[in-house]
């Protein structure tokens, strides 16, 4: 004899039509699929109520360049401050950032060109200002001279000092546009490692270069570089630096001004200070 197949469906509807058999089939039924619906759910959480239905949320492209420890490419859960500061900002305003990596030149073309929505960071310049909004101020990056040894540095206080010397800068950093303002005799690199390379070689008297990662590179504890106790350095300015948005983005004067009223939120609140914290860094 075939049996008939119970499942737990019909389990429960038997059990419901011999209590209460009076109830008809399909009152029964929408009482059990009721039931059913609330055993499910109660072990779900409620979704906090500013959450956006899912493909609500716009999202905005911003092109980094590898800058430890404010921008680092190779660790997805420590990003840099930088890019957690932007993530917040326009998280705030119910926006998604996208933070792909570029070298330098390359980041810089995609944006210019609106291939990309913007630049993660970039120093001032006033040419720059035909191709980019500027945000708020996102932070402070010290410019250092680097050399073997203290002798080339006690004679330096700011770049035109080098005038005489034969100075490294990272190609297409703003400091290569400073070098040259300056007079002095510029040797284009690729990276800070390259420059930290060229000064134990001796084919450089300095490094011209933003502090933070060309230390990075020094205390990196992967570095295959020897000698690296005799380089010294010295900080010979603190200038701004901020985010920055193409004008060949899509309606580039609305992104930035969410872009900007994400970043006064966060100051406010105290996320962009507990950011920095997270990395070492204190205001």
């Amino acid at each position: 004899m075939n049996r008939a197949v119970v499942t737990p469906y019909h389990f429960v509807l038997r059990c419901v039509d011999s209590i209460c058999g009076f109830v008809r089939f399909d009152l029964a039924s929408g009482f059990l699929t009721l039931f059913l619906y609330l055993c499910l759910a109660g072990g779900a959480h409620a979704q906090n109520s500013l959450i956006y239905p899912p493909g609500a949320q716009q999202t905005v492209t911003l092109a980094c360049n590898p800058f430890p420890p404010s921008k680092i490419a190779s660790d997805a859960a420590l990003p840099g401050y930088d890019v957690e500061v932007l993530r917040a900002a326009f998280a705030s305003r119910n926006i998604t950032l996208i933070t792909p990596f570029y070298p330098w030149r390359r980041a810089y073309f995609l944006a210019r060109t609106g291939k990309v929505d913007g630049l993660c960071s970039c120093s001032y310049l006033s040419e720059r200002e035909e191709d980019f909004f500027y945000s708020y101020l996102l932070g402070h990056v010290r410019v250092a001279i680097y050399a073997i040894g203290n002798t080339a540095l006690d004679t330096i206080n700011e770049i035109k000092d080098a005038k005489n010397m034969t100075v490294g800068v990272v190609s297409g950093y703003s400091l290569e546009a400073s070098a040259r303002k300056a007079g002095l005799d510029v040797l284009l690199v690729n990276s800070e490692t390259t420059l930290l390379h060229m000064l134990l070689s001796r084919r450089l008297d300095v490094a011209l270069s933003y502090k933070a990662p060309m230390d990075y590179q020094m205390h990196a504890a992967d570095h295959d570089i020897t000698e690296i106790n005799t380089i010294e350095s010295k900080v010979i300015s603190n200038n701004p630096y901020f985010s920055c948005i193409s004008r060949n983005a899509k309606n580039p004067e609305a992104l930035l001004k969410e872009l900007n009223t994400g970043l006064a939120a966060i100051r406010e609140n105290g996320l962009y200070d507990k950011i920095l914290t997270k990395y070492g860094f204190f205001k």
